[in-house]
């Protein structure tokens, strides 16, 4: 009966999970979104008469006082048992638009702030709740990918891709971290999918997406820990 935690819960690659996860009553799920507000949290309650037992939390990923208040808030909800599957998922694509050349601090600083900062604190937080066989995943993009990105032709998502290429190695460093724990650490590229943040031009459905990354997620070893997976499975290059 394992125990999900996934960040960013409330709609797109984030919702898919719960979604699919929801369907069996063997799992747990504890949802996180940004805002509790009724209009947020739509998605999420039309789950929670499906088989597995959910719990939503309020968590912003871009705010080290929520995450603290987060790594509480799991605490009392679940003591001492341990989170098998801790997924950060959360993420935010700022100033899409901006190039090499045009790229802001600002823009740089928001989406480190969300994209890296964010899972570097939850794994923080939630620590004494990865044990021997847990998995945390970072999502990432193939943007992340330095060696995509030097063949690419597109000079769009500057600051995101840096975030992207700051969370692949965040994992690198959470997975030798933990590693006497047991513990591994993974980063995912879902594709390009038809999300809100996905945009323009996305090709992939969220379901298969999702149905691809469970399937990577279910099937990891211990040798495993520190690779940079694509949704279906293939190790992807640094």
């Amino acid at each position: 009966m394992p125990t999900w935690l996934i960040t960013g819960s409330n709609r797109g690659l984030g919702l898919e999970f719960v979604t699919q996860l929801s369907q069996d009553a063997g799992n747990t799920i504890i949802a996180t979104s940004r805002s509790l507000s009724p209009s947020n949290l739509a998605g999420l309650k039309a789950l929670d008469g499906n088989a597995a037992t959910l719990h939503i939390l309020e968590c912003d990923t871009s705010s080290p006082p929520s995450i603290t208040a987060l790594g509480d808030q799991v605490t009392a909800l679940i003591g001492d048992t341990k989170i098998d599957y801790l997924l950060n998922n959360a993420g935010v694509n700022v100033a899409s638009q901006q190039t090499g050349l045009t790229v802001t601090p600002e823009a740089i600083l928001e989406n480190m702030q969300t994209n890296v900062i964010g899972p570097a604190m939850i794994v923080q937080v939630l620590e004494k709740h990865l044990g021997r066989g847990g998995v945390v995943m970072n999502m990432t993009s193939g943007l992340g990918s330095m060696s995509d990105a030097k063949g690419a032709e597109t000079t769009k998502c500057t600051a995101y891709s840096i975030s992207k290429a700051g969370v692949n190695m965040l994992t690198l460093h959470q997975a030798n971290a933990l590693a006497e724990r047991g513990v591994v650490v993974v980063c995912v590229d879902p594709g390009w999918v038809k999300t809100a943040l996905g945009g323009e031009g996305a090709v992939m459905e969220k379901e298969d997406s999702i149905r691809g990354m469970l399937g990577v997620l279910r099937g990891l070893k211990a040798e495993d820990s520190g690779k940079f997976f694509a949704y279906d499975g293939k190790e992807k290059a640094w």
